[in-house]
């Protein structure tokens, strides 16, 4: 019987642990509240006009540790702009940045930010790589405007005024063009997460 009720108390303890441990664990920081006023890399989608949002999925550069990166090999896997690559040769340039080749052919500069980071761009057409880390439903502020920087050869942007002038050109876009894809359009937030500024400067793709 001793031993029983001694089972049982050991039993009864290591559930009580286990409970210990499975804590609710939450993010230390959402990345959310610091948007507020600030400039961000995003695909302006579909507007809804019943709750006056537009659904934009928010970007960020891929950042990579340099010591990371230094030990990388032939035949490693990279996951850079959202996708998997396979690692074929690598290098450094005339500026001592590592150049990866993938199996597929791309090419991948990364350059060095602060002391132990860099970005990635694509050699070929000088595009960053980056992932997008929200899905958001954002309001237009009244005062909204549109740059449109994306014709190389004008110096200055072409600016629009207004919500309904904006949606007829981002319609225009979508059909003829890329629309407002992150790659090359920016988006200005208010302190109340609303949009106060579309940017759209040139890209390949367009």
């Amino acid at each position: 019987m001793k031993k029983l009720t001694a089972l049982i108390l050991a039993i009864a303890l290591m559930l009580t642990a286990g409970l210990a441990l499975a804590k609710t664990v939450e993010p230390d920081d959402t990345e959310y509240e610091r948007l507020a006023g600030m400039v961000v890399n995003a695909t302006v989608g579909e507007y809804n006009q019943d709750t006056k949002t537009f659904t934009v999925t928010l970007y960020e550069d891929d950042c990579f540790d340099i010591e990371d990166l230094e030990k990388m090999e032939a035949g490693d896997t990279l996951l850079a702009g959202e996708r998997v690559y396979k690692v074929k040769e690598k290098k450094e340039d005339e500026n001592g940045d590592i150049i990866v080749i993938t199996e597929d052919g791309e090419e991948i500069v990364f350059v060095q930010v602060g002391d132990d980071h860099t970005t990635a761009e694509s050699i070929e057409d000088n595009r960053r790589y980056m992932h997008a880390f929200a899905i958001l439903h954002l309001p237009a502020a009244e005062n909204i405007v549109y740059e449109d920087n994306s014709d190389p050869e004008k110096e200055e942007a072409a600016v629009t005024k207004g919500l309904e002038e904006i949606l007829k050109i981002k319609a225009e876009k979508e059909q003829n063009s890329i629309g407002f894809d992150f790659y090359a359009t920016i988006i200005e937030l208010n302190d109340n997460m609303e949009i106060v500024r579309i940017h759209q400067d040139f890209d390949v793709a367009q």
